[in-house]
């Protein structure tokens, strides 16, 4: 990333709609559906099949979360980071709350006799939005610190070309290139 890239940038969410932040989604909600499963099922036979149904749902709010983010970011970018913040949280869990919606009242009745979600609707409400809420603040921490640690790198190196620019006299150059078009002219 260039230098220009991060100080042109006002605020510290990343390009959400490329395809490395696409990557480091997909991959945090593979993780989550993972640690889900482990702690849900264990490691039994249903485990495969519970990992692939947590796996999709994780997908599904992720995606369509950096999705919405990706839509709002040249809106929001302009407003002060705390506002950001608060609307970057709000739409996760807005996000959050239509998915589970979605999938309780279009998904869960398709599947027949035996309901896909085995839990009270309130209570996959909560736990999704709970989830949510977590995941969306650590990863939004994440890309606040990342910036402010990029802005201060980028800043550091400009402050220490700066002072080695400063060190350097111009007619210091000058003397020295006297010098040595005078030597040049005498002995070649």
């Amino acid at each position: 990333m260039k230098p220009t890239d991060i100080t042109e940038r006002a605020t510290f969410l990343p390009d959400l709609c490329g395809v490395r932040a696409i990557f480091g989604i997909v991959i945090i909600g593979e993780l989550l559906a993972v640690v889900l499963t482990l702690v849900s099922s264990g490691t039994t036979a249903a485990a495969l099949d519970r990992l692939s149904l947590i796996s999709l749902y994780t997908q599904w709010v992720g995606l369509s979360g950096a999705a919405v983010l990706c839509l709002l970011g040249r809106w929001i970018n302009p407003l002060p980071e705390s506002v950001v913040a608060v609307i970057s949280f709000l739409a996760i869990l807005l996000v959050a709350t239509v998915i589970s919606e979605l999938a309780w009242h279009v998904i869960n009745p398709m599947t027949g006799i035996d309901p896909l979600i085995h839990i009270a609707h309130l209570d996959f409400l909560a736990r999704t939005l709970g989830i949510s809420a977590i995941v969306g603040a650590m990863v939004l921490r994440y890309f606040y610190v990342q910036h402010h640690w990029k802005l201060r790198t980028v800043s550091e190196a400009q402050a220490r070309l700066d002072a080695l620019q400063a060190r350097i006299r111009p007619h210091f150059f000058f003397n020295c290139m006297n010098t040595i078009a005078s030597l040049t002219r005498t002995d070649p």
